[in-house]
């Protein structure tokens, strides 16, 4: 999608009733013909509208919203569509369950027309019947089809004629109307009698075509719907970490206010263990911060007064006051939600390839019937009722239902045989677009890293044991929320210590704890801490530097005011990493590093797995460029990584792998999820979707092949509607199967 210039405006639209790739085409359309509009691009995912423009004044917004609806669509102007995603969510889950309750019952209703006239083939009386009542029956249940499963298909034809765009939907309409209307004339004509002219009406009984064209179709449009990603969720549940409240600070009490309500300059108290409501800088107090969302820094990190902080961000240990320098429209992690938005909304979805085809396919076809009745009826010298089965024969043969089946069900069988192996396929472009990458992005903490800190080494002083020290200091760790103390906490337990109960243990948040244990007084703390408390750490500025270079975070353990051992804690390499990075080496994937760590840290990850690109320090926009940058040059990219801050580039690449264990957010806006923390499995994702991608290529090829051989036929021989149902019914059949291979090949 084009972006804004600096005198452009972005608006954005709340569209209600697309259902299909055909409807975003039509919306699209009818904005782009709107005088003013730059470009415009519309998410079925979200059902928004994303107009650049060269105003936004009410007269431009009026215009859009009346070519919308004139297209057939619902339309407003939403500011806070934010908030209506999990209604959304609902509504197309509520859908999903209508088209599978419509499709149970079309069956039901369906299936008997088909099996009667396999058994009487429409020339006879069925269980004493007589032939015109047997038919009526048909034709009722045939009716009790179209309303179960056929009306949004039907109203998909009406639109399209209304806006003489020829679409699936009109193909498939005419077809199963023209059978319906066929054997409903076949009713009248043996009511009638026969003469001449409809001698043929026991043949024309071929409600069991209309039937077979529904239930084929709607199947295909509810794998369709299934096999939609819930990309929406990535915005929700970005959303969903951004604060709602806030508690402001006013002549020294706190109150509750709606974070809408905040302004610039307010003072607000960040409380432990909640989130920063608003970008601001404190004022008062000392807090543990969580910046993995922006940062990807595993570590927590230390902000005291003067110190600037950001709206989003978990408080991991200690209290705070803040003054607000933005409102929770413009903190950063409402930045980083517009992010994922623009990303996703700028990302084509690939079911616009079947509506492009049908646009030039569907006019040929009709003017294909339209000839070959013509052809027979004067040519061939045919009675009106053959060559009107000669044109059914066409109108059904070409029916795309093998087509409308051959991404939906390879998406299906490979997003099952995927979820088997612990790689969660959500968007169904994802197991197609994966298939096609050449390079892969990945983010550094939590995906070639553990993503938490580990203890690297204990170095034990004063004569005492390293097991010892150990157990003092996990018996304090295990009363702590901080990370660094789980790490410790862990390891003791790995070694199965027993731990003692702490004595008058306390906690200073920021600084350390301190507590009595088998008569001694224990502390462990940062230096600074322990040096407020008189115990005095002696390190040099050389250790000093190899610390940072190594990029480890120290605490130190004191027994009765006397330094006793330093813990060094750090994020350590995944054990998989480097046989993850051979993997796709093998497969002749480049890879790439970019991460907002430290540059040191970034260099030795990426020296250690022999990975010659990458960058560090980057902000969630400037990952989101790098991906838009190689997208330009028509590289296809899969970005992999865990944070929250990683989100707008997994939702921009060509393909978004997350890692499951990483953030709510990351997860929801890839395409392909990994359970558990395994960088293997993303070789495995890719080596899927490349048979996958193989799959639907086969399929595709074999549904334009089936209409190449047999069109022809239909239009230069007597090929019976029934037989034209089974030879569409065998096509469709050979697609499905030739999925099912999949879970064999692979």
């Amino acid at each position: 999608m084009t972006m804004p210039e600096p005198n452009h405006a972005r608006i954005t639209l709340d569209i209600r009733g697309m259902h299909c790739a055909g409807c975003v085409g039509s919306v699209e359309r009818a904005l782009s013909r709107v005088p003013g509009v730059v470009s415009s691009s519309v998410n079925l995912t979200t059902e928004q509208a994303t107009v650049i423009s060269e105003s936004d004044d009410p007269s431009m917004t009026n215009r859009l919203l009346e070519a919308v609806r004139h297209a057939g669509y619902e339309a407003r102007l939403d500011d806070a569509w934010a908030r209506s995603l999990g209604t959304r969510r609902l509504e197309r889950k509520r859908q999903r369950r209508r088209q599978r309750r419509g499709i149970i019952i079309a069956a039901i209703l369906g299936l008997p027309v088909i099996f009667s006239h396999l058994l009487v083939h429409g020339e006879q009386a069925f269980l004493g019947l007589p032939p015109w009542l047997f038919a009526t029956f048909q034709g009722l249940l045939t009716l009790g089809v179209f309303a179960a499963a056929a009306l949004p298909i039907f109203a998909g034809a009406a639109r399209a004629l209304l806006r003489l765009h020829a679409n699936m939907d009109l193909l498939v309409t005419l077809g199963a109307l023209t059978a319906f209307g066929t054997g409903v004339g076949a009713i009248i004509a043996d009511l009638v009698g026969p003469d001449e002219l409809i001698a043929g009406a026991p043949s024309m009984l071929i409600f069991e075509t209309a039937v077979m064209i529904v239930l084929f179709v709607s199947i295909g449009k509810y794998l369709e719907s299934r096999a939609r990603g819930h990309a929406s969720a990535a915005l929700e549940a970005l959303h969903s970490r951004i604060p709602r409240e806030a508690l402001r600070v006013v002549e020294g009490k706190t109150q509750t206010v709606s974070i809408d309500d905040v302004r610039i300059d307010d003072v607000l108290r960040v409380a432990p263990h909640g989130a920063v409501p608003v970008d601001g800088v404190l004022v008062a107090g000392h807090v543990s911060l969580d910046e993995s969302m922006l940062t990807g820094e595993s570590l927590p990190v230390e902000r005291d007064a003067g110190d600037a902080v950001f709206g989003g961000t978990r408080v991991t240990d200690g209290m705070a006051d803040l003054r607000a320098t933005a409102t929770g429209q413009t903190s950063a992690a409402a930045r980083i939600a517009q992010l994922v938005d623009e990303a996703q909304a700028s990302k084509p979805p690939w079911q616009r390839l079947a509506d492009r085809f049908a646009s030039v396919f569907v006019p040929i076809v009709l003017l294909l019937a339209a000839g070959t009745f013509l052809g027979w009826l004067v040519l061939g010298d045919s009675t009106v009722p053959a060559a009107l089965m000669r044109t059914i024969a066409v109108l059904v043969v070409a029916c795309p239902c093998a087509m409308g089946l051959a991404i939906p069900t390879a998406v299906a069988v490979g997003t099952a045989l995927a979820a088997e192996r612990g790689i969660l396929v959500r968007d169904p472009g994802a197991l197609e677009a994966a298939g096609s990458v050449i390079e892969v992005v990945v983010d550094k903490t939590g995906t070639l890293t553990r993503g938490q800190p580990g203890l690297r080494s204990i170095e034990v002083m004063d004569g005492h044991s390293e097991q010892e020290v150990l157990r003092w200091a996990a018996a304090l760790a295990q009363h702590s929320d901080h990370p660094l103390a789980a790490a410790v906490t862990q390891v003791a337990r790995d070694q199965h210590i027993e731990l003692p109960e702490p004595q008058g243990f306390r906690s200073v948040p920021g600084g350390g704890v301190l507590a009595r244990i088998d008569d001694h007084d224990i502390a462990i703390g940062s230096e600074t801490w322990l040096g407020e408390q008189g115990i005095r750490v002696q390190i040099s500025p050389e250790q000093q530097e190899t610390h940072r270079l190594a990029a480890v975070s120290v605490a130190w353990l004191a027994v009765d005011r006397q330094v006793a051992a330093m813990f060094s804690f750090a994020d350590e390499l995944h054990p998989e990493s480097e046989q993850a990075v051979a993997e796709l080496r093998r497969l002749g994937v480049i890879i790439r590093i970019l991460s907002g760590d430290r540059r040191l840290v970034v260099s030795q990850i990426a020296k250690q797995l022999k990975i010659k690109a990458y960058e560090a320090e980057l902000t969630p926009a400037q990952k989101l460029d790098r991906i838009r940058d190689m997208a330009t040059h028509g590289c296809p990219v899969a970005m992999v990584g865990d944070g929250v801050n990683d989100a707008p580039a997994l939702a921009a690449a060509s393909v978004g792998i997350a890692i499951g264990t990483g953030a709510d957010v990351a997860r929801e806006a890839a395409g392909i999820c990994l359970v558990g923390h395994s960088p293997l499995l993303i070789a495995s994702a890719i080596r899927l979707s490349r048979q996958s991608r193989r799959i639907m290529r086969q399929n595709l090829f074999w549904a334009f092949a089936y209409n190449v051989v047999m069109l022809p036929v239909a239009i230069l021989t007597p090929l019976p509607p029934t037989w034209a149902t089974a030879a569409m019914m065998c096509s469709s059949l050979t697609v499905v199967l030739n999925s099912l291979r999949l879970r064999r090949i692979v």
